[in-house]
């Protein structure tokens, strides 16, 4: 039947309508890739329901024709509402005029994959049980072959209302997953879940778990993070005595793996507001972190609890304060503002000469509220680029405890290297305490007392 025979009364209804009818008259089509081609057009239904709307009011429009003895255009509207659409309706007013229909053939686009849509959704389920989440996201690998097919017929057509395959078939299965416990989270989801519907394979990507913090060094000799011995590369020898490690401790470690092992994380990142030498303590109210766990299974768990059972374990040598659930924006802060937050630190030193109490008030003034010149340390241009920081000094204060040792306090930018501040390094750091005062200057302790936030 040729479709300009088709009449409607209403101009817009007739161009959805021949439009659908050109698609069945060519190509067998199910209800969902059917009503994908019209999505964009009416809201709160679903491209299943569009598509059979449409296979619908062409049956009702077959039927009328058979009212009117059009008994030819009838049949064949209704045969390829059968076979091309494989729509009961018209099969079955098909089989009260005696007229019996093979088998309707397989949608042309999907291949009748999306019909599936709660089958993908028990494959999902049953992967997802296995891990603890509360918001997640599908996704779908389709074979380019499907998504050219419906291209092809698009352009053929000129379709311009339709969405894409990969679209339905995410938001359907995400409806059919989502509850009141689960829901769906398009920004920062707990996992998203990738199904390749041909070959009903899900692939789960679990976003990291963040967790924040500071944290308080109460003893010296513990570095920030784990430092595998150079020697072995941690494969364990004698300098290192078979740990694999060139120190023994490490904040990182007494944080980071307790709260790896509660989660059940693939691996894990330590991330520092910042960081202090290992022979300093960081005292106060502690330095900014964030833990970041790798694909956990866990998601949930009392952080106060975790707090306690770390801080148990670290037996003096660290402790942990303000656990609380992060994301990663917090990370990009840390890093962000670590060169520039007012930090304060606590310096013992000795002098190998006296100095005079004016000459200690002089050196305080000159430093104070003074922006100095830095180039990268030697002890850590080994590992850092050769480069001048300007760093802003703002608060110097030098207390005498006897002839030979001072005790220094400092307020300074984030990145300002203290221990050159104070010692010279032979002219790298201008100005300093060592040439204002006009004597060497070792540093014999250093604490950290206060990282701001």
């Amino acid at each position: 039947m040729d479709t300009e025979k088709l009449e409607f009364s209403n101009e817009s209804i007739a161009s959805i309508a021949q439009k659908a009818r050109q698609l069945l008259s060519k190509y067998s089509l199910c209800n969902s890739c059917l009503g994908r081609q019209f999505a964009l057009l009416g809201h709160d239904t679903s491209n299943v329901k569009r598509g059979e709307a449409l296979k619908l009011y062409l049956t009702l429009v077959g039927s009328e024709l058979k009212q009117l003895e059009q008994s030819s255009s009838a049949i064949e509207l209704l045969k390829q509402l059968a076979l091309q659409g494989g729509f009961q309706p018209a099969i079955s007013t098909l089989q009260k005029l005696g007229i019996s229909i093979e088998k309707a053939k397989p949608c042309v686009i999907c291949g009748g994959l999306m019909e599936k849509f709660d089958f993908f959704k028990g494959l999902i389920e049953k992967v997802l049980e296995k891990i603890d989440y509360s918001t997640f996201l599908i996704g779908s690998k389709i074979p380019g072959k499907i998504i050219d097919r419906e291209e092809e017929l698009r352009g053929e057509f000129k379709l311009k209302y339709g969405e894409s395959i990969k679209g339905e078939l995410n938001r359907e299965i995400g409806k059919r997953l989502q509850s009141a416990e689960k829901v769906v989270d398009f920004e920062t989801p707990d996992v998203v879940a990738v199904i390749n519907p041909v070959t009903e394979e899900v692939e789960l990507n679990i976003n990291p778990l963040f967790i924040s913090g500071r944290y308080r060094k109460l003893k010296r000799g513990i570095s920030q993070t784990k430092w595998i011995c150079w020697n072995c590369e941690g494969k364990g020898c004698e300098e290192c005595e078979g740990k694999g490690l060139r120190y023994e401790h490490s904040v990182e470690v007494f944080i980071a793996e307790p709260v790896l092992k509660v989660f059940q994380g693939k691996e894990y990142s330590f991330h520092g507001a910042g960081r202090e030498d290992i022979d300093a303590r960081m005292l106060g109210t502690g330095r900014p972190f964030v833990v970041e766990i790798k694909e956990p299974l866990k998601r949930s768990f009392d952080l106060e609890l975790l707090q306690t059972e770390i801080n148990q374990k670290a037996e003096g040598n660290i402790e942990v304060l303000d656990f609380a659930w992060s994301n990663r924006g917090t990370i990009r802060n840390l890093k962000a503002q670590s060169q520039i937050t007012e930090k304060t630190y606590q310096i013992l030193v000795e002098i190998a000469d006296q100095v005079t109490p004016d000459a200690l008030k002089q050196a305080d003034e000159a430093l104070t509220r003074t922006l100095i010149q830095q180039k990268t340390p030697q002890r850590v241009i080994h590992r850092r680029a050769d480069k001048i920081r300007s760093k802003m000094v703002y608060e110097f204060k030098t207390t005498q405890k006897d002839p030979k040792k001072l005790e220094i306090v400092v307020r300074c930018q984030g990145g300002c290297y203290v221990k050159e501040l104070v010692t010279g390094d032979d002219g790298r750091t201008q100005p300093n305490l060592s040439e204002l005062l006009n004597t060497e200057i070792v540093v014999l302790e250093l604490d950290v007392l206060n990282v701001d936030a």
